[in-house]
This record gives structure tokens, C-alpha cells and sequence, in this order.
């Protein structure tokens, strides 16, 4: 390393990177809390995040042609971004109120609603976003002063997403679980100060100031394009490429989009069948950020020694078209990850093979971005606005990417036929650039292989049955049946059977099957409380617990984030049309936390069935603390809330939502399931009982009985049958239930320790 890159101002944008990614993460994690869950909450979520990093780059950049000193701006950059980040909980707060007064009167426009949370996103993450874009286009400036533009942004982008690697990875494994979300962001403003503070002190001898320039008119990046001061050159000073900032901008914002695009459709087809445990993603995103630096760093090591750079970004484009279609095969031929057993174990499969799918790619994938800025006019004094611009430009496709692509293209085209049309604009990318870009023969040969994999995936494409979803695969390889297949902008969805009764799967997992522990979920409230008549059912599955609270007469509300879900409900009913029918019924597709957070219905009996199995993202948001006190603030006197606790963790997790619940309700009672498969949380001001009165009345009304007792595995079907299991099933209530949990911490918002397991089992082993 050269006195020109100093090591020193590289390991500080390692450390911005790093504090980028924490806080990023911890904030999509609370604003979820805020908007929901849906993939219109996260997408705002992202516009908001994205938007702001495209603003900042963007006005930085300018900013940072016209400053003195860009080493004490981004010093200065990083301490406000220090403080910005200690104060966002309060601010999300207050969105969070705004939202809770907006929403009632907004409930029934999704589209005006969708537009609220945009907007409501953007007012709550620009303070901070607008900073972190800064400070790329800022450092760039200051290392133009000794080298090329694209030789200081190819480092510079390099160093940072290495450091996105590393926040990602404490974020993801350590400090969540350590510390909860809050410690966790404190950790992330940590490093922005200290990134801040070691600036100053570099920048303290004014080694940092620059030169007076002369500043030209403002414009668009774009429109400096006829008469560049000179082509970028390498460090030597040879000039390389002819300058052209509108292929420039073109490159970055394809791979900003195609990046999006990729990094969505991977994590949905690779976590198929892992269970979706918050690692599962954490490992995605992690593979996909450290083939993306290995590209930039390739770039960096390789640029001086090419005669051409778009002979490298040619040959990559083509490369990642390739590399993405083998993947796909790949996936699409060993498509389940294995479940059974330790967690660890799924990691380790899922690890292996992101490694043989995403890595190839978004190493090839990596080198464009950077690439793209040997096409800017290497002019140093408006550096800063050059790569801002690029870096803007670049957000922008990602933006695009994460409205696009999941409401869109996933919906429309299915995931793997999308990796096939990304792959098909790498590939184009690549023909145009050798063509018209990269200097014979190298040029036709990149261009001639562009077309020949081209026509390879147009082909497997409009072939059908090749490209299926890998849940799909699975049941066909184990002889299963399908009986149908979905995916929407949330997850795939399927329904089939392999073994003795349908099952459902939601992202390639087996959410649930025809049990009677569905069945039984409306009707144990009702039995405890007989004078109820409404009631709200929290993720639809199957449908049964829906089914089985209409048919005991009471007014129900069904809440379900996967829009397909209830689509399936015919495979499993006969009756599935006149039940949806039912006028006392209604199928809400939302967050189940944030409609039970922002309605002002009040229920006599509120069910929730958290996804298996217990750890699983997302369950944390309703299994936490939080959110059984909404229940109780949204039931009516004496009302009863049911959670349903499915076995499969470790004990000490399943202790962790026992003492939660028992947290919140006075009166709590614990029925394991008849089924087998877990067991019933009861919770409400007034004490529980199961007398033996109430259950006749309760299965005496038409279609209860024979509901209850229809599941393959009844172990009844009597009502004095089901009196005597009810008894013998009835495990602990009150003090007993209090003690059974033992003392200890309890799942929280801020600590969803169910969810952040990693190192207290490494620790302390597997009890399930």
C-alpha cells in the first residue's frame, strides 16, 4: 500500500461500513414493529433507507468539490452520524404515534397507506442515510488528490462493503443476542464515532486540506460529458478508457438493480425447506456482501495491470450470467436443505451452498459497480460529484430493485424464471459492452459468448417444467403430490401431500397439517369462555382454527401475511368457498402484530399460531412481550388469549414464552396439545376452567363435534370422549404454570431471544 491509499483511511471506511450494516439492520428490525411485516412495510422500509443514502451521495459529493478539508468533512460526517443514530429510537417513536392516529382513517386505501409509509420512512431514516451517502463521494475526493478517481472509489468500495460483511455478521450472530436491537445500534454509533474521531486526528496537520480549485458550474454528473479535462487513466498516468458518464450511470444503476434482484431471489430460493431462522438470511446476506467485495477488490488488484477495464466488466457480465444459470440448476437439482436435527447443521448445508451459488456470482457481480467508474472523467476536482453521482445512480436501481422486483416480477414470473432474466440483462450488458466497447478480438469473443449463453437461457426458459420452484422439486423427488403452488411478493406457497395427510408449505417449509391441535385452538377459549362472540384468528394456515371458530357460531376475523395462504384453503376443505362466504367471517391479509396494534376492534378471543418451528423469523414479533399485552388491551372483560406453543426447541426457549405470557395475564393455563405437536397458552383476567358442563354445551353446538373429532389423529369423538382427553391433556395452570417456567428473562422486542440462539447453544448445547 502506497503512501497515495493509506491503510489507515481504508480500515475507517472498513469501520463506516460495518456501522452501516448494524444500523440497518437494527432499524429495519424496528421499523417492522412500526408499518408491519408485509413486503409493502419492508419495501417502504428500504425506499426510505436507500433514498436517503441516494440523496446524501449525491449532494455530498458537491458538497465535497467545494470544501477545503474533505478529510474533517467526513470526520464531521461520521460524528453527526454518531449522534443522528443515538436518537432514532426516539424518533420512531413518535413515527410510530403519528402512524397509530393516521392509520384508522387510511385502513381502507392500501394505496394512500402504502404511499403514508413511504413517505413516514423516508422523515424517520433520512437524518442518518443522507450522512452515511456522504461519506463515500466525500473520501473519494480526498484520495484524488494522489491517485485516479476510479483507483481511490474501487478501494474505497471495496473497504466498505468488506465492513458490511463484518456489521452484518456481528449484527446477525453476536450482538443482537448479546446486547438486544438498542445495544446493538449503540455499538453501530460507536463505530461511526470512532471512524469520525480518527479522521479528525489524521486530518489534524491539515494534511488533509486541498488545494483551491476552480469549481465549474453545477450540473448533472451527465451533462459533463463533451470535452473531458482528460480520459481516466491508471496510476501511472496512462490513459485507458474513453470517458463516458452516461454508460457510466447506465452500468451503476443495472448493477444496483440486478444486485437487488438477485439478492432477493436467492434468499427466497435458497432458504426454502431451512426453517427461516434469522441466520438462514444473516448467511445469505453475508455470502452475497463477500462476493461483492471480492469483486471490488479484484477490480482494484487488476485494474492497472488490464490495457482495458471494460474488457474485465464485459467478461464479468457474461461470467454472471453463466455462473447464475448453474446455480439455479444446482438448486433446482439438491433443492431441499435438511431440517431435521440440530440447527447447526442446516447453517452448515445452507453455508456450503451459498458458497457454491451466490459466491460465483456476486463476485462477478462485484466488479461492475466499481468498474463503472473508469467511465467518469477523471477530473479531481469534481470528484466528489462524479462518485457521488455514480453512487446515487447506483442506489436508485436498488431502490427500483426493491419495489419492482418483489410486487412485480417475483409474483409475475415466479423466482427461478426471474434469476433467468437477470441473468439474460447480464448477458446483454456484456454483448453491448464487447461489442461496442472493448477492442477486437477480445471484444467479439465476449460479445459472441454473450449471445451463445443468451440463447441457452431463452431457451431453458420457454422450456416448461425446468424452472420450478425447489419446494416443488422436493415433492416430486420423494414421490409426493402437489396439489397447487403460488409465490407472491411475501414467500412461495404449496400444498400437497407426502405422507398420510396434506401438509402446507410456506417457503419450503411445513407450516402445518390436518391435526386436531388445529383444530381444537377456537374451540378451548370458547370452552373457558361460552358467552363469546368475536374473535380474531392470527395466520390463517390451513384454515382450520377459522373454519372450526365460524362453525361454532362466532364472528372471526383472520389475519394472514402470505396473500396466498388462504388461496389454498379449497385443497383442504371441500367447503373452503360457503366458509369464505360466511358473512361472519373475514380474511384480512396484513401483519397479524400491526392489525392487532392498530385496530380498535376488541375480541373475546384472540388466537395466534406462530410459524414453525419456534425459532423461526418473525415469530419473535408475535411470541414477545409486547405483543401479548396488545392482545390483553384488545380483549374484552374476561376475554381469553390463546397462543399456541409448538414443541421442537430447546427447552429454555420454550420456558422463555411460557414466562413471558404468564408476564402479561393474570390467569394462565397450560393445555398440551391432543395432537401431540405443542401446546396451548391460555391467558385472561378471570380464571380458566374446562368443567365438563361447558365442554357438552360447547360441542353440542351443530358441527362442533364432528369438526373436532374428523382430524386424522382425534383421539376422540365422543363428547364424553373428548371430556376425558380435555382433563387428562390440562397441564398446569396459575402458580403451577409460573413455576414450571422457573424464573429468568423474558422475550422482548428489544431481546427476541428466541429468534438470536447462536451462541447460547453453542454454549450451552441442544435440549429440546
Amino acid at each position: 500500500m502506497t503512501r497515495r491509499f493509506p491503510i489507515v483511511i481504508l480500515a475507517i471506511f472498513v469501520l463506516s461500513g460495518a456501522a452501516a450494516l448494524i444500523d440497518e439492520i437494527v432499524w429495519s428490525r424496528q421499523l417492522v414493529l412500526v408499518f408491519g411485516n408485509t413486503t409493502q412495510a419492508v419495501s417502504a422500509i428500504l425506499a426510505g433507507f436507500f433514498g436517503g443514502i441516494a440523496i446524501g451521495s449525491y449532494a455530498g459529493g458537491r458538497i465535497a468539490d467545494r470544501v477545503r478539508d474533505p478529510l474533517r468533512m467526513y470526520g464531521l460526517l461520521e460524528l453527526a452520524l454518531a449522534v443522528v443514530v443515538v436518537v432514532t429510537p426516539i424518533t420512531f417513536r413518535l413515527i410510530n404515534g403519528l402512524y397509530r392516529d393516521i392509520y384508522p382513517s387510511l385502513e381502507d386505501s392500501p394505496q394512500a397507506l402504502a404511499v403514508l409509509r413511504v413517505v413516514m420512512a423516508v422523515l424517520a431514516l433520512a437524518p442518518a442515510t443522507i450522512l452515511m451517502g456522504a461519506t463515500l463521494p466525500t473520501l473519494t475526493r480526498y484520495l484524488t488528490r494522489d491517485a485516479t478517481l476510479t483507483g481511490a472509489f474501487s478501494r474505497l468500495y471495496a473497504a466498505n462493503t468488506i465492513g458490511a460483511i463484518v456489521g452484518t455478521t456481528l449484527a446477525g450472530f453476536v450482538l443482537i443476542e448479546l446486547l438486544g436491537l438498542s445495544g446493538a445500534l449503540a455499538v453501530g454509533a460507536g463505530c461511526s464515532a470512532t471512524a469520525g474521531l480518527a479522521a479528525l486526528w489524521l486530518g489534524r496537520s491539515g494534511r488533509g486540506s486541498m488545494e483551491p480549485v476552480v469549481i465549474a458550474p453545477a450540473g448533472p454528473v451527465s451533462a459533463r460529458i463533451v470535452a473531458p479535462v482528460r480520459a481516466p487513466a491508471d496510476d501511472t498516468g496512462r490513459g485507458l478508457v474513453r470517458a463516458d458518464p452516461r454508460l457510466a450511470l447506465g452500468v451503476a444503476f443495472i448493477s444496483g438493480l440486478t444486485s437487488l434482484g438477485y439478492q432477493v431471489t436467492w434468499t427466497r430460493l435458497l432458504a426454502s425447506g431451512t426453517g427461516n431462522t434469522t441466520y438462514v438470511f444473516t448467511t445469505i446476506l453475508a455470502t452475497f456482501l463477500v462476493g461483492i467485495a471480492l469483486g471490488a477488490v479484484l477490480f482494484a488488484a487488476l485494474r492497472t495491470r488490464l490495457g482495458d477495464p471494460m474488457r474485465l466488466l464485459a467478461a464479468s457480465q457474461v461470467a454472471a450470467a453463466v455462473l447464475a444459470i448453474l446455480g439455479l440448476v444446482f438448486v433446482l437439482v439438491a433443492p431441499h436443505v435438511p431440517t431435521a436435527g440440530h440447527p447447526f447443521e442446516t447453517l452448515q448445508a445452507l453455508f456450503r451452498t451459498s458458497i457454491l451459488v451466490v459466491l460465483p456470482v456476486t463476485i462477478a457481480l462485484g466488479i461492475a459497480f466499481p468498474a463503472s467508474s473508469a467511465l467518469l472523467t477523471d477530473d479531481a476536482s469534481h470528484a466528489g460529484e462524479g462518485s457521488g453521482g455514480l453512487l446515487a445512480t447506483n442506489t436508485i436501481g436498488a431502490i427500483l430493485g426493491s419495489l419492482v422486483v418483489p410486487f412485480v416480477l417475483i409474483p409475475l414470473l415466479g423466482s427461478p424464471l426471474l434469476v433467468a432474466v437477470l441473468a439474460l440483462v447480464n448477458a446483454a450488458l456484456g454483448i453491448a459492452l464487447g461489442w461496442g466497447r472493448v477492442a477486437r478480438p477480445a471484444g467479439r469473443w465476449i460479445a459472441a459468448t454473450g449471445v451463445v449463453v443468451a440463447v441457452v437461457i431463452v431457451v431453458t426458459a420457454l422450456r416448461p417444467g425446468i424452472l420450478v420452484q425447489p419446494n416443488e422439486a422436493y415433492i416430486a423427488s420423494v414421490g409426493g403430490r402437489l396439489f397447487d403452488s403460488s409465490e407472491d411478493e411475501i414467500a412461495t406457497v404449496q400444498a400437497g401431500q407426502i405422507h398420510s395427510t396434506p401438509e402446507l408449505w410456506v417457503t419450503g417449509t411445513s407450516m402445518t397439517l390436518l391435526t386436531v391441535d388445529a383444530k381444537l385452538m377456537p374451540v378451548l377459549p370458547l370452552i373457558a369462555r361460552p358467552d363469546s362472540t368475536k374473535a380474531l384468528v392470527v395466520a390463517f394456515g390451513m384454515g382450520s382454527a377459522f373454519r372450526g371458530a365460524l362453525i361454532a357460531g362466532l364472528q372471526t376475523d383472520a389475519v394472514e401475511l402470505v396473500p396466498s395462504v388462504p388461496k389454498m384453503f379449497g385443497d383442504y376443505y371441500d367447503d373452503a368457498a360457503s366458509v369464505l362466504a360466511n358473512p361472519n367471517g373475514r380474511v384480512i391479509i396484513t401483519d397479524g402484530r400491526n392489525h392487532l396494534e392498530l385496530t380498535d376492534r376488541r375480541y373475546d378471543i384472540i388466537i395466534t399460531d406462530p410459524p414453525p418451528p419456534i425459532e423461526s423469523s418473525g415469530a419473535a414479533v408475535i411470541s414477545s412481550r409486547e405483543y401479548y399485552e396488545a392482545g390483553r388491551d384488545h380483549l374484552t372483560d374476561g376475554g381469553v388469549m390463546m397462543q399456541w406453543l409448538p414443541y421442537g426447541g430447546p427447552a429454555s426457549d420454550f420456558n422463555d414464552h411460557i414466562r413471558t405470557f404468564a408476564t402479561v395475564f393474570p390467569e394462565v393455563t397450560l393445555v398440551k396439545g391432543a395432537g401431540g405437536y405443542g401446546v396451548y397458552m391460555l391467558g385472561s383476567s378471570r380464571p380458566i376452567a374446562f368443567d365438563p358442563g361447558r365442554i357438552r354445551e360447547i360441542l353440542a353446538r351443530p358441527g362442533v363435534l364432528t369438526d373436532i373429532s374428523s382430524a386424522y389423529d382425534s383421539p376422540a369423538t365422543t363428547v364424553d370422549g373428548w371430556i376425558r382427553v380435555i382433563a387428562r391433556q390440562t397441564w398446569a395452570s396459575g402458580d403451577a404454570a409460573r413455576a414450571l417456567a422457573g424464573t429468568g428473562p423474558q422475550i422482548t422486542d428489544d431481546r427476541p431471544r428466541t429468534e438470536y440462539f447462536l451462541l447460547r447453544r453453542l454454549v450451552g448445547g441442544w435440549l429440546p
